[in-house]
């Protein structure tokens, strides 16, 4: 996996122990005889099964990428900049770790580059707690791009928790594309920033589960949703004592 990409593959991201979320991903995924995922980073956090969604992304052998809450879990000085809620639930995901799990998160890595053409992160490149939320900070992340890695032509991200697809052109126009909810044949020539929104906290003001299919030798992507059992994490969240603002929000998708 290190080496290439297996086709077709699925692009997670920000499961936050939302273990229904998962689930439902993972069924989808199945019927549609996709095998092989990588997930861009936060496993933990905010929900109430950070343990179990672990455990699946490691038996499964997933290529993970550190995200900013699951460095939080192993070196909670990371984390002081939390809003309350985030703090909240790290404590909580520390609590249900066990020392092997924590070994785990210690070991991933915070960028991959696979082929030399394919980027990894769960920021962007150079730091894990940034966004690409618009123009000027996409801009800044294909000018990093270009400078470190010449011959990257997509990269991957999370921590946003929005799917969205921006393009770099021949030209160096940047724009963010409206065909997130469609396939997209990706253009040789052109530089992409590529985020598959959130598993197990989407914020489209839609409370499906969100993540990406792509197909690295026809150079095609997809985004895609399915709905999961929002009652029952809930649930699980406020049996968990975890604030209630966390279980109201999957329901609103926010």
């Amino acid at each position: 996996m290190s080496h290439s990409l297996q086709s077709p593959i699925a692009i997670l991201s920000d499961i936050h122990g939302n273990l229904e979320a998962l689930e439902a991903v993972l069924e989808a995924l199945e019927a549609d005889g996709i095998k092989h995922l990588i997930h861009l980073g936060d496993l933990v956090g905010y929900n109430a099964n950070p343990r179990e969604c672990l455990e699946i992304l490691r038996r499964r052998k997933a290529l993970s990428i550190l995200g900013n809450h699951d460095l939080g879990v192993v070196d909670p000085r990371s984390s002081e900049g939390f809003n309350v809620l985030a703090h909240e639930a790290l404590l909580y995901s520390q609590e249900q770790l066990s020392p092997e799990d924590r070994r785990y998160l210690e070991n991933l890595p915070r960028t991959e580059i696979i082929e030399e053409r394919f980027l990894f992160c769960h920021g962007t490149p150079e730091n894990i707690d940034s966004y690409i939320l618009n123009v000027f900070q996409a801009k800044r992340v294909f000018n990093l791009i270009r400078r470190r890695h010449p011959a990257v032509r997509i990269c991957f991200h999370g921590h946003t928790h929005i799917q969205r697809l921006w393009v770099r052109d021949q030209r160096g126009k940047v724009s963010a594309s409206s065909a997130v909810y469609s396939s997209v044949i990706l253009d040789d020539q052109v530089t992409y920033l590529i985020n598959p929104g959130s598993v197990g906290q989407p914020r489209q003001q839609d409370n499906r589960a969100r993540y990406l299919l792509f197909d690295p030798h026809r150079g095609i992507i997809k985004f895609k949703a399915v709905p999961y059992d929002i009652k029952k994490a809930q649930k699980k969240i406020l049996d968990a004592r975890l604030p209630e603002y966390l279980a109201l929000r999957l329901q609103e998708g926010v």
